[in-house]
């Protein structure tokens, strides 16, 4: 699929004009209410950093696809893959949605390892949340020539839902069969 200049995921509104956003390939850590997670901010190829930050937790995973708003109709929910995956079948998901996930908001992915306590969270801020050992992660955003910084989302910001993506929206919901379950607070 090509994308056009106007066809981006995350935007901040300045001079009155919705444009395209990208952090400077930032990460750092963050206190929550439960453990710490790191926060990584990079400019592009956010489906290729949350792959190699896989490298870090053992398998099986499970894939939770959380459908925030549909374009086609579909309902709304958190969508969980049907059975474990391995490291192969939970990259090769990734890389065929790769342009979806990185170019549209309508959705977070988290992926979590059911072996460890581990999950990468991918959300439609374009921001990338891993839980599990900091330490390791840090070295994965060295890796991807990320420095340590404060990631800020811009204020105010949009998020895109572009009509050139309906297609894969389908396409992903159809990729399993899914088990479905209502959105949650958190999912917002």
């Amino acid at each position: 699929m090509t994308t056009e200049a106007a066809v981006y995921k995350f935007g901040k509104i300045e001079n009155g004009l919705d444009m395209e956003y990208r952090y400077a390939n930032l990460w750092d850590i963050e206190q929550t209410r439960g453990p710490s997670r790191l926060l990584l901010a990079p400019v592009a190829d956010q489906v290729s950093l949350v792959s190699d930050l896989l490298n870090d937790l053992p398998e099986p995973f499970g894939i939770l696809y959380v459908l925030l708003l549909s374009r086609r109709g579909h309902e709304p929910g958190r969508y969980q893959s049907p059975y474990p995956t391995d490291t192969s079948e939970t990259r090769r998901f990734l890389e065929e949605y790769r342009e979806f996930l990185e170019r549209d908001a309508r959705h977070h992915l988290r992926v979590m390892s059911l072996a460890a306590e581990g999950t990468i969270v991918y959300d439609n801020h374009n921001v990338i949340y891993a839980y599990g050992s900091l330490q390791k992660f840090e070295q994965v955003a060295h890796k991807h020539a990320l420095k340590r910084g404060d990631v800020r989302f811009p204020v105010p910001h949009t998020h895109k839902y572009n009509a050139a993506y309906d297609d894969e929206e389908d396409k992903i919901l159809s990729h399993w069969s899914w088990k479905m379950f209502p959105l949650q607070e958190s999912d917002d």
